[in-house]
């Protein structure tokens, strides 16, 4: 948001032609109840890659599992189970977790025991059988679903559930009659089960929180824009909504909500920095940002910029009369009138006050209106030069005062997109697009000038 954006109040200001001769200085009256601006809503389509944290899960967590069962009497086992890489697929708001491996497993059968010295013992020699053991090891398929959601604190909330498992190769003992395979599914289960709280917190490690506190830090200091002012952002709440799961680079896609109270100053700003809030999604049909931007000047501040800028402008009394303005300045309200204090030079030498009301036509041109002498500059020019008061030369300065703002807000435009594409912060880069911007309103109360604009546009983070 560069200069651009804040010459249209130079220009308001160059394009005043104004006269006096050296009557008292006015008194001013400025309006102090201003009206607020509306709230500032942004939209900020928010792309984020899990595939890392997902891998890093994978990579964490526990490949070998192992158990057993002794007992005298019955069937007692040892298995051995070892699973293959975990395989991930997104599905909206879920994340299925495929698992895949094989278990061998070790059984020995007593059908009776008895004690013998105070040690229980086999009736019989115990019958020894195996699955997967110097043979092909048995498969097994089971899968877990994660279902996802954003928390109050903006952690990656995820409840994982085990779901389908499958014996994919049965083992069954013929030699005692023993169908092994809900022994194993029990086993693997209870091995398995610890995965799902391992998963959920592998999930949470993805830097939602960590993005999004570097994001409102970042957003809530002030942008210098040399050698005009300040921009604050002033963010006010914060909401993530719309979650959604895509699995095509496995990335999380969700709506970043902002409210805000924007404010360009001239000065600098005693402005109190907002806590990160709580996440509050709100409900909207909005699909784009809605940026209302307040700009404040002081009037020294325009002094300056009109001393630097000013070019000598030239008016034609009448054939043989030509005054030259040679310097405009503003010096403050009446009511709903700005006054001007203008040196001028020419068929005539000397300063006066002019009074008009600055506006902006339905065709975004700065006009002048309501112009007219202020009233102690009225009153000496009625003694000293009636021919400034020819209502023709009020008509010519509101003919004349017409600034045609499209390409300074073309311009402004380009240099607040400039400024919303790049990386904020490690890891994360914002860009987006103004579609529109336009006036909105123009205030001035006794110490500042005041333009509002309204900014719309589109805008993505993307985070890595």
């Amino acid at each position: 948001m560069k200069s651009a954006l804040f010459y249209s109040i130079i220009l308001l200001l160059t394009a005043c032609r104004t006269i006096e001769v050296d009557p008292p200085a006015p008194e001013f009256k400025g309006l102090e109840e201003m009206s607020s601006t509306e709230p500032s809503f942004l939209l900020i389509q928010t792309e984020m890659a899990l595939k890392p944290y997902l891998k890093e899960a994978d990579q964490s967590l526990d490949k070998k599992f192992t158990g057993k069962s002794e007992q005298c009497e019955g069937v007692s086992y040892t298995y051995h189970f070892e699973r293959d890489p975990l395989l991930f697929k997104f599905k909206e708001k879920e994340v299925e977790t495929t698992i895949t491996g094989a278990f061998d497993l070790r059984l020995n059968y007593c059908p009776t025991c008895h004690e013998l010295f105070g040690e229980e013992r086999c009736a019989i020699p115990r019958i020894y059988a195996s699955c997967g053991v110097d043979e092909p090891k048995r498969k097994v398929h089971l899968s877990y679903q994660s279902k996802i959601g954003i928390s109050e604190d903006f952690v990656l909330r995820t409840k994982t559930q085990l779901g389908e498992f499958q014996l994919i190769d049965p083992c069954k003992i013929t030699v005692f009659q023993y169908d092994a395979s809900k022994t194993i599914e029990k086993e693997v289960k209870a091995s398995l089960i610890q995965l799902e709280k391992d998963i959920d917190q592998q999930l949470a490690q993805a830097p939602i929180k960590s993005s999004v506190v570097e994001v409102w830090k970042t957003l809530q200091e002030p942008i210098l824009v040399e050698p005009y002012g300040v921009f604050y952002l002033q963010p006010q709440t914060i909401g993530i909504a719309d979650l959604t799961l895509k699995n095509e680079g496995q990335k999380a896609f969700f709506t970043t909500q902002l409210t805000a109270q924007p404010v360009f100053s001239t000065n600098n700003l005693d402005l109190d920095k907002v806590k990160l809030p709580q996440n509050t999604p709100q409900n909207t049909k909005e699909n784009k940002s809605i940026l209302h931007l307040r700009t404040i000047a002081s009037y020294d501040s325009i002094n300056r910029f009109l001393i630097r800028d000013f070019d000598t402008q030239q008016i034609s009394i009448s054939p043989k009369k030509q005054i030259l303005i040679n310097k405009v300045q503003i010096l403050g309200p009446q009511a709903d009138r700005l006054v001007l204090a203008i040196e001028f030079s020419g068929s005539k030498k000397g300063i006066f006050y002019l009074v008009a009301e600055p506006y902006i036509d339905i065709d975004q041109h700065l006009r002048m209106r309501k112009v007219d002498f202020e009233i102690k500059t009225k009153s000496v020019l009625l003694h000293s030069a009636k021919w400034l008061l020819d209502a023709k030369v009020k008509e010519q300065i509101e003919a004349n005062l017409d600034v045609d703002l499209s390409p300074i807000l073309k311009e402004s435009q380009g240099s607040i997109e400039k400024q919303i594409n790049g990386e904020i912060s490690k890891g994360a880069w914002l860009n987006g697009n103004i579609t529109e911007l336009h006036v909105e309103q123009l205030q001035f109360s006794s110490a500042y000038f005041i333009i509002d604009f309204e900014l719309s546009g589109h805008l993505k983070l993307k985070i890595q």
